[in-house]
């Protein structure tokens, strides 16, 4: 198997684990690929993942479409240069619209170390806390904030699997990642900084402690499917493209767009 289909399925249990904790939630794991819906009403919240076999991949894609049509959800689709070909030509038909692509980036080791703000990282294990990610995943992402608050509260939920943390500047609530694990691989999800809190290196801060955090714990790869808008971010850390994925959404996806 290669890295990128070993990932997709790492990813499929990264996405199982967070949504796991969402009362409307629903995963398909398969060798084709993954969908997790979160019920709610916004695309950038219910995703699909797809990987190969190509054949097996195009009949997921379908079955996955019908359900998430059933069930009235927009969603993002996530296609692995593998099966892009066979089903760029399927995915209109479907409903799909082209968004452009999104890198699938890993780094090993240690991130590269650059000057970073003091802040303090919190893991999520209160209300609280959850309702202020909740806050910087709408400000970030331009969610709507009732739906993000039940997106980060999810995470923490019993049935979830997966490890939320805020940064705070002194008691300010200013960046938020979310992190899944399957042995000495981590994933990095949902990297969020409001845009009035950008640009002054808090997301560097929050990514760098969280990965040395996990480094302590024996996590020795990372990987992550970048946005426009944070792959600088995570280039000087160190991360590296490995693939360019096709990114098709139903309903407006703001994460594909930034």
């Amino acid at each position: 198997m290669d890295e990128v289909a070993e990932l997709h399925g790492l990813a499929g249990r990264g996405l199982a684990a967070m949504f796991g904790g969402a009362e409307s939630s629903e995963v398909w794991l398969t060798r084709a690929g993954v969908m997790a819906l979160s019920g709610e009403a916004v695309a950038d919240l219910n995703m699909l993942l797809l990987c190969q076999p190509p054949d097996e991949a195009r009949r997921f894609l379908e079955e996955a479409m019908a359900r998430a049509d059933a069930r009235g959800l927009p969603l993002v689709a996530l296609m692995a240069p593998a099966v892009t070909a066979e089903l760029a030509s399927a995915a209109p038909w479907l409903g799909l619209t082209a968004a452009g692509t999104m890198p699938l980036m890993v780094l090993r080791g240690a991130p590269t170390a650059g000057p970073a703000p003091p802040c303090r990282i919190e893991r999520v294990t209160t209300s609280e806390a959850g309702r202020a990610a909740g806050e910087l995943l709408a400000a970030a992402f331009d969610l709507p904030l009732d739906a993000a608050m039940r997106s980060a509260g999810a995470i923490v939920g019993p049935a979830a699997n997966a490890e939320l943390f805020v940064a705070y500047e002194g008691e300010t609530p200013v960046s938020t990642v979310t992190v899944s694990r399957s042995g000495d691989t981590a994933g990095i999800w949902s990297m969020a900084t409001p845009p009035k809190r950008q640009g002054r290196g808090l997301g560097r801060a929050l990514l760098t402690g969280v990965i040395e955090r996990c480094r302590v714990a024996g996590v020795e790869r990372f990987y992550l499917f970048a946005t426009a808008a944070g792959r600088p971010l995570y280039e000087r850390l160190g991360f590296v493209a490995i693939a360019d994925e096709a990114v098709w959404a139903k309903g407006h996806s703001t994460q594909a767009s930034q």
